[in-house]
């Protein structure tokens, strides 16, 4: 079975972006729902947890996977 890991990868990335965007964790969004600015201070509006340094570190990670996936099943 034929198993592309750019379609694994971008399945994944879509997936747990969507739950990331509707969970609203409180490390990425502040209290009413805005995204936090990047900064090294921890406060009710900055964080180091952004979306705009997670998603492209887990997109990194989705096709690593899918990599992986592909390997394992060939």
């Amino acid at each position: 079975m034929f198993i592309n890991r750019w379609i694994i990868a971008i399945v994944l990335y879509l997936i747990v972006t969507s739950i990331i965007v509707l969970v609203k964790p409180s490390l990425m969004f502040t209290m009413d729902g805005n995204v936090k600015e990047w900064s090294s201070e921890n406060t009710d509006r900055k964080s180091v947890f952004s979306p705009m340094i997670v998603f492209p570190m887990l997109a990194i990670l989705c096709y690593y996977l899918g990599i992986w996936i592909e390997v394992l099943s060939n």
